[in-house]
């Protein structure tokens, strides 16, 4: 071999260490591919006829990317998959979600897109159900609640009881079914997201009467997996506030 041959085969060889070299030293995340997560279940995000991802805090999350420059995949899913994507795979985002203890360390939180006011529902013509605090919340009714909803949350530490005292479902958006079979008394709602439920349902609306309407309701927050790149993220929380100074 000449001595060209050589030198170059050295540095061809020097190359691919360091371009090995360039890719190992890369954060894991940055080979997975934006994706945002979220439910079909509220009035905050929903999917239209054609088949897209919509609602007020899509929109605002589209708008958020955008102006971050960013791509990404939206998934509609049931909340407790999208709940456990998020909180496993890198470079997730997911909304609309609210910002609790146990929750806080499990996200990084990018920012406030939106809010929730909590109000207990029952089905009209219930009388005898009338509430006036949580703890006659406790000692009247089993209240329904979705799996890995802030609400469920919200009962267990102000010490429900799970199956005597509340009832979990696989989605927030079955509880209005599940007070028409007698499985449950209440379920908790903001005004607009039962509204929005019960729509889907084909339900008429003056089928539920709310009885108790709390002052604490949950800021819902756009968060991130806590793995993703750190330039995703900055990328998006500039976005965040450049929008917020308009």
């Amino acid at each position: 071999m000449s001595v060209i041959h050589r030198v170059l085969s050295c540095l061809s060889h020097a190359g691919a260490i360091l371009l090995l070299s360039a890719l190992l030293a890369q954060p894991a995340s940055a080979a997975e591919r934006l994706l945002v997560v979220t439910e079909n279940s509220s009035w905050l995000s929903t999917v239209d006829g054609q088949g897209n991802v919509s609602g007020p805090s899509t929109r605002l999350v589209k708008d958020i990317l955008a102006h971050a420059g960013l791509k990404a995949d939206f998934q509609v899913l049931p909340w407790a998959r999208a709940y456990r994507i998020a909180a496993t795979r890198p470079n997730t985002l997911i909304y609309s979600i609210a910002r609790t203890s146990s929750r806080e360390s499990q996200f990084i939180w990018l920012g406030q897109i939106a809010y929730m006011q909590r109000v207990f529902y029952r089905l009209h013509g219930e009388t005898g159900i009338t509430p006036q605090s949580l703890e006659q919340v406790k000692n009247c009714c089993k209240v329904c609640v979705g799996n890995h909803d802030v609400q469920e949350e919200f009962l267990a530490k102000a010490g429900f009881q799970e199956n005597s005292q509340y009832i979990i479902t696989n989605s927030q958006q079955e509880c209005p079914r599940l007070l028409q079979s007698g499985a449950a008394q209440l379920l908790i709602a903001d005004p607009d997201q039962l509204r929005s439920q019960l729509a889907r349902l084909k339900l008429p609306e003056q089928q539920f009467d709310a009885v108790l309407s709390l002052p604490q309701g949950d800021p819902l927050y756009l968060a991130a997996n806590p793995a993703s790149d750190p330039q995703l993220l900055q990328a998006i929380s500039e976005a965040i506030r450049t929008l917020k100074q308009r």
